[in-house]
């Protein structure tokens, strides 16, 4: 990395923290829904979720709208409406979309309300952005404003710097379109990152059904070793009859664990699909593991990890394994805002020797990957 190139982006990330640590913007988009009719545009699973949110927010809603209003009349106790009815009064109406779209259709929809003589509307994902904020904290740029610029510095591309920017921004001013666009590359398998120790000895942290085993067994062919970690009782199982069927490795050793600093039960959210995590409102209670008490002598060349939002915990418990093999690491990033710069610096920490980039895979941030090789 260019020396000039590195401390113009420091200088361009503090600029863009100072336009938003004051969190302005945060009061502003809060109030402007609360003082407003609110209803939800789509009356499925995604509206539900949607619901749910607004609810953990102490926000009520008028109702739903939706083009099957004729025939469901209501919604887990809300009256659906049409969505070209003219009993909303649109000046005072907020409509947060309740349905999972790309951005071409996204376009669409906010095109269509707009034509309907809707103002005020925004998508799904940017209150799950608000809400993710107001966790952490709404003056979390003025508090971690040093990591943030630490963790700047350690890129080592454009791209990544690109990312990082977009992530930060698209974030802190509540707006997907300023959100990072997705790469081309295959996840976990980015050409023009040169992963130096290979996908012989590969760690899956996260493993679900074996969507990336299988990635793997396409990408390169049948690996040496894979350890994977599933803590979804139903996700594991089919995990376990797939591999029966159409193995990816000489060796495989699989774990019905979740990944942690230290070996011990935590509570589990089951029953989300891929979503499925630890949580402190979890239904049941799993066994998780730290990778140093478990993996000691398996020598990884590559760790993958897409733990929702366990990574940072999960990295400390595999500390000394990345010390001793220092393996290629791939670290989901999107699931917790603060990871985007705590995860970075976390891994310079263990091993400042690592070159750390970042990709973007899907839209609105998700899948964003940072990849350290040394």
């Amino acid at each position: 990395m260019n020396v000039s190139n590195n401390n113009s982006f420091q200088t361009k990330i503090e600029n863009l923290i100072m336009s938003y640590e004051n969190a302005e913007q945060f009061d502003k988009f809060f109030n402007e829904i609360a003082s407003s009719d609110i209803f939800i545009y789509g009356a499925g699973n995604a509206g539900r979720m949607t619901y749910e949110l607004l609810q953990k927010l102490n926000l009520d809603i008028v109702g739903f709208m939706d083009r099957r209003a004729s025939d469901l009349k209501a919604y887990i106790g809300k009256p659906v409406f049409p969505v070209d009815t003219k009993e909303i009064n649109k000046e005072k109406a907020f409509v947060i979309i309740g349905f999972l779209c790309n951005e071409e259709e996204l376009k669409k929809i906010k095109e269509y309300l707009f034509a309907l003589k809707f103002k005020k509307f925004c998508y799904y994902y940017e209150m799950c952005i608000f809400y993710n904020i107001l966790d952490l904290g709404k003056d979390v740029l003025k508090h971690h404003k040093d990591k943030i610029i630490e963790a700047a510095s350690y890129l080592e591309d454009i791209r990544s710097q690109e990312i990082f920017f977009n992530f930060l921004e698209g974030t802190f001013s509540i707006n997907i379109e300023k959100l990072p666009k997705p790469d081309k590359s295959i996840q976990y398998f980015v050409e023009d990152i040169d992963h130096k120790k290979g996908y012989s000895r590969f760690i899956d942290c996260g493993a679900y059904d074996g969507d990336t085993a299988y990635m793997l067994n396409k990408m390169v062919g049948q690996v040496e070793k894979i350890a994977l970690f599933e803590p979804e009782p139903d996700h594991f199982k089919r995990l376990v009859s797939k591999l029966k069927k159409d193995p990816v490795a000489k060796e495989h050793i699989l774990f019905p664990c979740g990944v942690w600093s230290s070996t011990t039960m935590l509570k589990f959210l089951s029953g989300k699909g891929m979503g499925s995590q630890i949580s402190q409102d979890g239904d049941i209670y799993v066994q998780c593991v730290a990778l140093d008490d478990v993996l000691m002598d398996f020598a990884p060349t590559f760790i993958k990890m897409d733990v929702e939002g366990a990574e940072y915990e999960a990295l400390i418990g595999a500390e000394n394994i990345i010390k001793k093999y220092s393996p290629d690491l791939a670290m989901c990033v999107y699931h917790k805002i603060e990871h985007i710069w705590e995860i970075p610096c976390l891994i310079k920490k263990i091993n400042p020797d690592y070159k750390l980039y970042l990709r973007a895979h899907g839209l609105y941030g998700v899948d964003t990957v940072l990849y350290a090789t040394c």
